[in-house]
This record gives structure tokens, C-alpha cells and sequence, in this order.
């Protein structure tokens, strides 16, 4: 079998579109409050163009389609409109779903459970202890765990289907003591939910525009993110899922196509050559 820099040389893995700069949460481990295009709303003949663009992948091609980015999906009014848009002009795309649910309606929950060629769904809680929730996100734990419990439910009832095993229920990491907290935390309150739900701490790594990391690289080998198209809500194509302000930009897709733009020299080369992260500006000041 080849390797993933192998099998996506010239189309990519996964495709970010921020449909939407907007988001309901202050989370302290997220840039959101300092970028420029934060009440930036992606109009419709852009989201078109790169629909059309994304038409030019084979159809037997299988990759990610992510509506999000640096915001909250389901600030979007026209978000599910849009998936339906991508399930129909890019039936070889999966959905994946990032959502803080804080935002949410009842008809969002409905919608959610309607997604066709649904990939996940990661939950952003990152707390269940309602004072710690608050700092870290600024939002309400009681509001949103009732939109987690209502969707869970609905998911159950109404047989969600996804290509993954479990909604995912994510937090960043704090530290050890909390971390294992919220483990516990999670198990208790969702016990019904066990076939279903699964929790996940993900280690925190600073945005490359943000916080540049004045640790060493967790890791020297190639980025698995070389494989990805990040699209902000401007239409600019962001370095990578890390580069929140896009202060590396590849491209822009009014000015060049999203296979142009991840098939430019410098972009194809890392996939080519696989450099160590430390060896390639920005990456190396990524904490991943």
C-alpha cells in the first residue's frame, strides 16, 4: 500500500472551508478574538467557485470535506445548506463536524443527524465542571450539555450513520490533574451514551501565528497537514490548520484553483521530499 504522501501527491486528504469567520466561544487556547475576518461571512458565489473548483478531484478520489475552521460551524445559517451542496456536486467526499454546540437549535440537532456521507462529529466541551467550562470557552455548561444530551438522544433514535465508531467529546489539554477529571467526569455523565460517545484529550499545540512555541517539536518527520487544502472565509488559503491568521498564505482560490493552489512547487515538494518540520518555515515553530 503507498504511503499517504504517496496516494495524495496530487490531490489532497482534506479540505477546510470556513464558511463562516463567526464564533459564540472565547476559548483561551484559540485565536479567534484577534483575527482580522472574525465577522467575516463567506458569500455564496465564493463557497460556489470552490465547489466547482473541487469538482476537478476524480470521483473515485476519496477525501474530507471540513466546514470549519477558526470559528463554530453552526454560527453559519446556511450550513447544512451548504453540506448538502458539497454531498451533491462531491459524492466522494466525507463530512467531518467540529462543533462547541454552545450555538445550537433544534433544528441544527435535527440537521446534524440528516448529514449525508458523515465522516465524525467532535464535540468541543472541553469541561464538565461548569466554573472551568466557563473560563476556558466563556460560554454556559448547562445550555450546552442539554444540547449534547438532546442530540445524542436524537443520533440514537433517528440511527446516525457515520464511517467512524463514536461521536468524539474533546477536550484540550489542561493538565494531568484536570485531564483525568474530565475523564472521569465524562464517564459518569454520559454512561447511556457509552455506545456511542468516547472522550478524547488532545494535547494542546500553539497556532504557528499566534504563539510560536519556544519548545522543541514533538515530533521531526514529515506533517501529515502537507496533505491538506485550509480555506478562510476571504478565500485564502491558510499554511496550515495551525496558521489561524493565515500569515502564511499558499494562494488565494479567486485568483488560482484549490488543485493549483496544492499543487504549487512548494507545496508538492514537501510531499515529494518529506523534510524533517524542523527544517521548513513555519513548521518549525509548530509545538505538534
Amino acid at each position: 500500500m503507498p504511503s499517504p504522501f504517496e496516494r495524495y501527491l496530487n490531490y489532497p486528504l482534506e479540505v477546510t472551508i470556513e464558511t463562516t469567520g463567526r464564533c459564540n466561544a472565547r476559548c483561551v487556547f484559540c485565536p479567534h478574538s484577534q483575527i482580522e475576518r472574525k465577522h467575516t461571512d463567506m458569500p455564496d458565489e465564493l463557497f460556489a467557485l470552490i465547489l466547482e473548483q473541487l469538482t476537478m478531484i476524480p470521483r473515485e478520489h476519496r477525501f474530507y470535506i471540513s466546514p470549519f475552521k477558526v470559528n463554530e460551524m453552526l454560527m453559519d445559517r446556511q450550513i447544512f445548506e451548504r453540506i448538502g451542496m458539497i454531498n451533491r456536486a462531491l459524492p466522494g467526499a466525507m463530512i467531518r463536524v467540529f462543533t462547541n454546540m454552545g450555538a445550537a437549535t433544534g433544528k441544527d440537532l435535527e440537521q446534524l443527524c440528516e448529514i449525508e456521507n458523515l465522516n465524525d462529529i467532535d464535540i468541543s466541551l472541553n469541561s464538565l465542571d461548569a466554573e472551568e467550562y466557563h473560563a476556558l470557552m466563556g460560554l454556559d455548561l448547562e445550555r450546552t450539555l442539554g444540547n449534547v444530551m438532546r442530540f445524542l438522544s436524537l443520533a440514537r433514535s433517528r440511527g446516525l450513520s457515520m464511517h467512524s465508531r463514536a461521536i468524539t467529546i474533546s477536550r484540550v489539554a489542561q493538565d494531568a490533574q484536570s485531564d483525568a477529571a474530565f475523564i472521569d467526569a465524562f464517564h459518569k455523565t454520559f454512561e447511556r451514551f457509552a455506545d456511542m460517545a468516547a472522550p478524547l484529550v488532545i494535547a494542546r499545540g500553539e497556532w504557528i501565528d499566534f504563539i510560536p512555541s519556544a519548545t522543541p517539536l514533538r515530533q521531526a518527520q514529515p506533517c501529515m497537514r502537507w496533505l491538506d487544502v485550509n480555506l478562510c472565509c476571504t478565500g485564502i488559503a491558510a499554511f496550515c490548520c495551525m496558521d489561524a491568521h493565515a500569515a502564511y498564505p499558499l494562494g488565494d482560490v479567486r485568483e488560482s484553483s484549490v488543485l493549483d493552489i496544492y499543487n504549487q512547487p512548494r507545496w508538492r515538494d514537501l510531499r515529494i521530499q518529506q523534510p524533517h518540520k524542523s527544517e521548513i518555515m513555519p513548521c518549525k515553530y509548530c509545538s505538534q
